[in-house]
């Protein structure tokens, strides 16, 4: 897998941290005294990234979030029970961190299969840490690309009279 550049790097770490203060600023979740905050956030963090986040790379399922929310919460609860007042994790926090995190990748513009097959990923479900990688920038760039490319091939089809070139025979 590439690494992020320092700039995407940054915006990543802000948006983590944006999604992260959201779900934790009235939550009351921290046990007093606990000095075990940034290793379960660290924790969450990882686990949403490398477990939760590539079941959206297609369209997940209702029931899929779900599930993914629940093991949030297991994992969560699992993780630093002594730091969590009453030893939990609760959903309603899990839910709103999890659903901020995709909102921010979502506003980047960007939807991770379709940047996968802009990629030219032969198997994009099988190439989600490649995908990931681009998933939070907008590429502009490429629609207008497309735009022009097949305004161009619409020309020259415009001129021909003995095939379709839009719809050749061999995709039939």
């Amino acid at each position: 897998m590439q690494s992020l550049g320092p700039e995407q790097q940054f915006v990543l770490t802000e948006l983590w941290t944006l999604a992260w203060a959201a779900s934790v600023q009235r939550a009351n979740l921290y046990a007093p005294g606990s000095k075990q905050t940034g290793q379960l956030r660290d924790k969450l963090q990882e686990l949403i990234t490398t477990q939760l986040l590539p079941h959206y790379v297609r369209p997940c399922t209702e029931r899929q979030h779900y599930l993914n929310l629940a093991q949030l919460v297991e994992f969560g609860t699992a993780a630093l029970p002594s730091s969590l007042r009453d030893g939990r994790y609760r959903y309603g926090v899990a839910q709103k961190l999890l659903n901020l995190v995709l909102k921010y990748h979502w506003c980047q513009g960007v939807e991770p299969l379709e940047i996968s097959l802009w990629l030219g990923h032969l198997r994009p479900p099988d190439s989600v840490e490649t995908t990931l990688v681009y998933s939070p920038f907008c590429p502009d760039y490429l629609i207008n690309a497309k735009a022009a490319v097949e305004a161009f091939v619409r020309e020259i089809a415009s001129h021909c009279r003995r095939h379709d070139i839009l719809n050749p025979p061999w995709l039939d």
